[in-house]
């Protein structure tokens, strides 16, 4: 069922805007609000929402410790959501692909920035 459904709103908290700091996965005032912002224009008009959760992050430390951060930033979403808008955990799925899904080039400390991000994807 969840691979049926359409994108209807794909949004990214990176760390640039959202001060994911280095290693990090306390969700900031700023990243509440860019997903406060969300829930309220799909409150706008409510449908059957499935919401995946992605956490990445930049290539410095392991392997094994990116994977964790990164999984770490998307459950701090999920938690948010869950907490705040009472959002069923079973309608929302949390992934992380670690250092694997870079956005920019990790050889600047700008693309490293980008990559410590947390993408929310919502489907209907």
């Amino acid at each position: 069922d969840k691979a049926n459904r359409r994108l209807v709103s794909d949004v990214a908290l990176p760390a640039d805007e959202a001060n994911f700091a280095l290693g990090r996965a306390e969700l900031p005032p700023e990243a509440r609000a860019t997903i406060d912002q969300m829930i309220d224009e799909l409150a706008q008009d409510p449908k059957n929402i499935f919401i995946e959760i992605e956490g990445d992050t930049d290539n410095v430390g392991s392997h094994k410790a990116n994977a964790k951060v990164g999984l770490a930033r998307a459950q701090a979403v999920q938690r948010y959501l869950y907490d705040h808008y009472q959002i069923p955990l079973h309608k929302m799925n949390v992934i992380t692909f670690g250092e694997e899904r870079p956005a920019a080039s990790n050889s600047t400390k700008s693309g490293r920035a980008q990559n410590r991000r947390v993408v929310i994807r919502i489907r209907a």
